[in-house]
């Protein structure tokens, strides 16, 4: 069983749980950019954890499927089409779970909420490994590289739980228009809604530390308040436009030191870096704290522009 790549976006990746344990290689943890969203496909079809999925950004995939398939799109929301080998074409909502016919072909649209979507199929997308994980990383190029039409995704047996001894799909879906998965409203993006509202503003938690010593109170009140995404924004690290420079009580240098995701990094200039996956292993500006797992997520589904801030939380 097998994926045609048709058409594959601006930005279309396979992505796992990742290859941490490498960083004494020079290799980050890299793996999918909002977790919680690429699990939650792997869960709509019984398919192992640890599995990979396709990470797409800013939507714009279509795959055919060669055998009868069960896949599920989640994370950022927007249009899905799926178009039978008929040609009769019917909508899906995102976190549905659907039945592809052999010759099927699914269309992943721009999405109106997020920027990243995950599709998963039942058994995994099955690629060969690097340092044991599927995953593309983008600062280092390891992985496998980014889709391009015309590419072929063959499909693994990764299943469990009661689909594992008869997983295969029977083919069409006996209730076109009625999903099967937990429906609309599981993309964890908080941007635009497209019908031009202005987005609310995401709050994301920072556990402190471990060069907070180097930051007075005052850092914190800066965070607080409401800053912006930048137009530097990638799987390597996200610059926020703050309401004003992060103020530190010594600007002496710092060996560096190592990163993880979700580091808060403090440059010179004040303007924060959140890392994503594909951080580099060391830093040398100091870290004034670490983004929660849900909150390093829901970042990952933003757009340059949206609104931010920060808040203090205990680990």
């Amino acid at each position: 069983m097998s994926l045609m790549i048709l058409r594959a976006g601006p930005a279309a990746l396979v992505q796992d749980l990742g290859r941490p344990g490498h960083a004494a290689l020079g290799v980050t943890g890299s793996g999918a950019a909002d977790r919680a969203a690429a699990a939650l496909a792997l869960r709509c079809v019984g398919t192992d954890p640890a599995a990979a999925v396709l990470e797409l950004l800013l939507g714009g995939l279509v795959v055919m499927t060669d055998s009868p398939a069960v896949v599920a799109v989640t994370g950022a929301r927007g249009l899905v089409v799926v178009t039978t080998p008929s040609g009769s074409r019917r909508t899906a909502a995102t976190g549905e779970v659907l039945r592809l016919d052999a010759g099927s072909t699914l269309e992943i649209g721009r999405p109106d909420v997020g920027v990243r979507t995950y599709l998963g199929v039942r058994g995994g997308v099955e690629v060969p490994p690097v340092l044991g994980s599927r995953s593309r990383d983008t600062l280092s190029g390891l992985g496998p590289p980014p889709l391009e039409a015309g590419d072929v995704l063959a499909v693994g047996d990764a299943v469990v739980g009661p689909w594992a001894d008869h997983w295969h799909a029977s083919g069409g879906d006996p209730h076109p228009g009625s999903g099967t998965g937990p429906g609309p409203g599981t993309g964890t993006g908080t941007g635009s809604d497209g019908r031009g509202r202005r987005p609310r503003s995401l709050v994301l938690d920072v556990i402190p530390g471990p060069r907070d010593d180097l930051f007075p109170p005052a850092a914190w009140h800066v965070l607080a308040e409401a800053g912006h995404v930048s137009g530097h924004a990638d799987r390597v690290g996200v610059r926020i436009d703050p309401a004003g420079p992060v103020p530190r009580s010594s600007t002496r240098e710092i060996p560096s030191e190592g990163m993880v995701r979700g580091a808060v990094q403090v440059p010179a200039d004040g303007a924060p870096v959140v890392f994503g996956p594909d951080h580099p292993v060391t830093g040398g500006y100091p870290v004034i704290g670490v983004l929660t797992s849900r909150s390093s997520d829901a970042l990952s589904q933003l757009l340059p522009g949206a609104p931010v801030s920060f808040r203090r939380v205990s680990d």
